[in-house]
């Protein structure tokens, strides 16, 4: 999850086990577990006798096996399961071995360990990304009247507050959050069919056989255990790539705003970090490039895998390894962007002058709407918007101030008056704070419960 050379921080980030997800010792567990549910399953169902059942289920555990014998059979089997499935075989004996694996493939074993892993491995994404959301809470709490440029097309548009910032990012993060909690039910089932995912092996006992082993595994199950179906896991690590998407929105504009000409917001400095090997005055945004870098990798992941979940047929080998592996790497660039995302959020500093200074840097212009809007109730609202519009051009071109030209139209001395008024007490329009409240409530109330839903997260002050 990083290289130490390239990436500073990829030793130094608390990456809470998600490192180990699926190290070889993780994915052994999670066949064996696979293999143990399948057998004893099948024990109670009258499909292998029950002491083979026991016999096999108590021998799916790591310790049980010889791991050398395992690895040295890779290099003679050359399958990705054989040999773990041999050793397994070995250890049950001569008597209870030969009802291993009993009627399933290797790709049953293989995909649903995968996404068992997968699976413990977002709930842990999941206590990081409530933790992000609480630092966004306390931000649009604390600076719910923090007043600073609104900005579109990267250019100021009208005043809003930093709070206000703060909660548009927790509702984008809502809304991704939202898309992965559907797109789990499907993405988090087992597939149990066998060669081609009809029971050839099985027969009518197999879709009770797959509910009981998902029930045992506390997953879900696929309606059809083809093996051929892989869009239920394009959904999730799409829902995962938006939700990264909104972590690298907020590093992007950090490592914007942390620039000498923004001078908005940045990285909580670290004693002794050094940012250039010859520019000793460098400070520079790590954090926001940890996660731009990890969320663009995440991004090309799941496009590899849209691009190839079409392949043909009842199954494919390319595919197979494609999605397997990708799988890894997707939680690996997801949980680096996830942490770093809230390391970054939990020492944000702000520089509310700096804010409010470089809100004032058009003379007034930014309230251009706010003049358009007031002169518009007596004149109409396109002569109004011409004529703000040419005081706007014509102080952007050096001849004169806004205000200055603002004063000389039809009841612009009054409007100039509260412009100025504004740029010196409280400059947000609209509702800024309100929203920013209204989110931080939102996000204390959550605590470690439910996220609040789409209907909750609606401000609704007209009902008020």
């Amino acid at each position: 999850m990083g290289t130490a050379f390239n990436d500073a921080l990829a030793a130094q980030v608390d990456l809470r086990g998600l490192r180990d997800a699926f190290s070889p010792a993780a994915t052994y567990s999670a066949f064996l577990e696979i293999e143990k549910a399948v057998a004893l399953v099948q024990g109670e169902m009258d499909m292998i006798p029950a002491d083979a059942a026991q016999t096999i289920a108590d021998n799916c555990r790591v310790e049980r096996l010889d791991m050398a014998r395992i690895e040295a059979d890779y290099g003679v089997t050359r399958h990705p399961l054989m040999p773990l499935l041999n050793e397994l075989v070995r250890v049950s004996g001569p008597k209870h071995g030969g009802y291993v694996h009993w009627g399933i493939t290797t790709q049953n074993v293989i995909q649903t360990g995968m996404l068992v892993l997968t699976k413990r491995a977002h709930d842990v994404m999941d206590t990081i990304t409530r933790d992000v959301l609480g630092h966004l809470g306390k931000l649009a709490r604390a600076h719910a009247a923090t007043t600073m440029a609104g900005r579109t097309h990267f250019r100021h548009a009208v005043p809003i507050t930093f709070g206000f910032k703060a909660a548009v990012w927790i509702e984008e993060i809502l809304q991704s959050i939202d898309r992965l909690d559907s797109a789990r039910d499907r993405a988090f089932v087992v597939m149990m069919g066998g060669a081609v995912g009809c029971f050839s092996a099985i027969g009518a006992q197999g879709p009770e056989f797959q509910r009981r082993v998902a029930a045992r595994l506390g997953m879900g199950e696929m309606a059809i255990p083809s093996r051929a179906i892989r869009t239920h896991i394009c959904e999730y690590v799409n829902g995962l790539a938006l939700l990264a998407s909104v972590c690298h929105r907020i590093a992007e504009e950090v490592y914007q705003t942390s620039s000498e000409e923004f001078g908005e917001l940045r990285e909580k400095r670290l004693d002794g970090a050094i940012g250039s090997s010859t520019m000793p005055q460098k400070i520079n945004p790590v954090q926001c490039y940890g996660v731009i870098a990890n969320a663009n990798k995440l991004y090309s992941q799941a496009a590899m895998l849209m691009a190839n979940a079409h392949r043909p047929f009842e199954s494919d080998g390319s595919t197979n390894l494609l999605f397997e592996d990708t799988l890894v790497e997707v939680i690996a660039a997801a949980a680096e962007v996830l942490v770093r995302t809230e390391a970054l959020l939990s020492g944000l500093e702000l520089d509310p002058v700096r804010m409010r200074e470089n809100l004032k840097l058009s003379n007034g212009a930014i309230f251009g709407e706010y003049a358009m809007m007031q002169m518009g109730a007596t004149m109409g609202k396109h002569q109004s918007h011409h004529l703000v519009h040419e005081a706007a051009i014509a102080a952007a071109s050096g001849e004169g101030t806004f205000l200055g030209h603002l004063e000389r139209l039809p009841g612009g001395d009054v409007v100039s008056a509260d412009i100025r008024h504004m740029l010196d007490v409280d400059g947000a329009a609209g509702i800024c704070k309100e929203f920013a409240l209204h989110f931080a409530d939102l996000i204390d109330a959550m605590g470690s419960g439910h996220y609040p839903g789409a209907e909750q997260r609606k401000l609704g002050l007209a009902n008020t």
